[in-house]
């Protein structure tokens, strides 16, 4: 009942939901009962025009159900702030930020270990007609392989087994910083990073001390967890 009363009041308190927090709300149980029911996948459109598909298994699609915005407050910010060039988005999961700024950048490149994932981010780029890249690995510290937690379907809380101890599947994944990355792929000038990966933030922006270094992209923005040094963070800067 708790998690239930927490997205309740999170539609409710959503700023962009605010002429259509009851409508938001029906939508949500709606979606409930959908899923429940059937178990198929509905493609929703989004703020901007793009359009999104929403799958059962998953709890980071059916934001796009519950929110005019999803994660209102940050995404009108980025697309404020943004005005063409290469948006970065690391831990993309199923693509939606990156759909969510689509009209606001000139292209995006996806990372994102989870395979169920990748496919379903390439299934939302295809449904759009937009050609931006999907890589399949994780962003760190260093090139390699290492462990991330997969229980079978795609959620928005697994986690780079990096230093860290888990309960939870796991797969082994390729991963590589985003230096080298740059080395091998020629890029247009990216504008915004975001970093999304439950806890690795760290890692991955140590594995861009060149690109921060040489390049000092517009923006960059990252999820801020107990396990994150924002000591270390803000060295790099």
């Amino acid at each position: 009942m708790s998690k239930l009363s927490y997205v309740l009041q999170s539609i409710w308190h959503e700023h962009s939901n605010r002429s259509q927090r009851l409508r938001r709300i029906l939508f949500f149980f709606g979606w409930q009962l959908w899923k429940r029911l059937t178990g198929i996948p509905v493609t929703v459109r989004l703020f901007n025009g793009l359009r999104l598909r929403v799958y059962c298994d998953c709890d980071t699609s059916p934001a796009a159900v519950y929110y005019s915005i999803p994660n209102g407050n940050h995404i009108s910010f980025l697309c404020r702030h943004l005005d063409g060039g290469t948006f970065v988005d690391v831990g993309a999961n199923v693509g939606l930020v990156s759909l969510l700024v689509a009209d606001k950048v000139q292209h995006a490149i996806l990372f994102e270990p989870n395979p169920i994932a990748v496919k379903r981010a390439k299934e939302n780029l295809e449904i759009n007609g937009l050609n931006f890249e999907v890589f399949a690995q994780a962003l760190s510290d260093t090139v390699g392989t290492v462990e991330f937690e997969h229980a079978g379907k795609v959620g928005s809380c697994n986690r780079t087994v990096d230093g860290i101890t888990t309960s939870v599947p796991t797969i082994t994944v390729r991963r590589t910083t985003f230096d080298r990355f740059l080395q091998d792929h020629s890029m247009p000038a990216i504008s915004a990073v975001k970093i999304d990966v439950e806890g690795h933030e760290n890692s991955v922006l140590r594995g861009m001390r060149e690109f921060l270094k040489n390049q000092r992209p517009k923006l960059i923005m990252f999820e801020y967890l107990q396990r994150t040094n924002i000591a270390d963070v803000l060295s790099l800067f």
